[in-house]
């Protein structure tokens, strides 16, 4: 009996490589995510960091510090927007990444259950061929003791 092989090995190998492709975008994104958070934090740290000076400011320093202020309160919406996209984006990313999995899961488990038919098929035969040779044995000491 030949050597087993699995017919829908190139579509398996393909459907890996896809999962292999996904995997490394969902791990791509999922550092991006980690740097727009971690950005993200440092704007509202760098927020919380500002005080107002206690002693009696003139108009202009208070116009520019409140100027400062706003200009980083709006980095901080910037940062918190960026990682509301991406946190998307890494979600759709997650589930490509499972649908890849899925298939390739699929493909895996036809090859096994095609595998395990094949030997099953390759042990009847070796059992069908075995019991040939004791026959034809069995039969030629037969017919050596004038049994036949």
């Amino acid at each position: 009996m030949k050597r087993y092989q699995f017919s829908l090995e190139s579509a398996l190998r393909a459907r890996r490589a896809q999962e292999e492709v996904a995997r490394q975008r969902l791990a791509e994104v999922n550092l991006r995510l980690q740097r727009a958070r971690d950005a993200h934090a440092a704007a509202v740290q760098a927020y919380r960091a500002v005080t107002l000076s206690s002693s009696p400011l003139t108009r202009e320093s208070f116009v520019a510090h409140r100027s400062r202020e706003l200009l980083m309160a709006e980095a901080i919406e910037r940062a918190h927007r960026l990682v509301a996209q991406v946190e998307v984006e890494a979600s759709m990313m997650y589930t490509t990444w499972v649908d890849a999995g899925k298939q390739v899961a699929s493909l895996e488990r036809l090859d096994e259950r095609r595998r395990g038919e094949w030997e099953i098929e390759v042990g009847r035969d070796e059992a069908a061929a075995v019991d040939d040779v004791v026959n034809s044995r069995w039969k030629l000491a037969g017919a050596d003791r004038g049994m036949l």
